[in-house]
């Protein structure tokens, strides 16, 4: 499995008990996938984010100048493949999302497809282009 895509996901459950969501996160996971569909979870990252504190001249210069400074910096963290946030988020990657990690495999599949170049009609040209010498 030589290519790889970024599965995005927003507000997944890390736990679902009687029917309720809690502790949804928002992150990407790395999907290697095959051509015939397969696909395989290789890394995860959850979205994370560290406050900013920002110099009082920044601040001064900023509202001068009628824009606002960032709150926050935004970062993806990498997990660990032990990690048990990790093995959650690919639990549920793997069985309840699996229709969406899919929808995306066969989407990017035919995308692929897309971009690859008609080599039957390239090859006829040519052909075309011999029998004319």
């Amino acid at each position: 499995m030589g290519r790889t895509l970024t599965f995005q996901f927003e507000e997944l459950p890390l736990v679902i008990d009687g029917g309720i969501e809690a502790g949804d996160v928002t992150g990407s996971a790395e999907i290697a996938y095959h051509g015939d569909g397969a696909w395989t979870i290789r890394a995860i990252a959850l979205d994370g984010a560290r406050r900013l504190a920002h110099a009082p001249h920044e601040i001064i210069a900023a509202a001068r100048a009628g824009r606002s400074l960032p709150a926050f910096a935004r970062h993806s963290v990498a997990l660990d493949e032990g990690d048990p946030l990790y093995l959650r988020i690919y639990h549920r990657l793997e069985h309840e999302w699996r229709a969406r990690v899919q929808t995306t495999v066969i989407d990017q599949l035919a995308l692929d497809r897309d971009a690859l170049p008609d080599t039957r009609a390239d090859r006829r040209r040519a052909l075309r282009a011999l029998r004319a010498l």
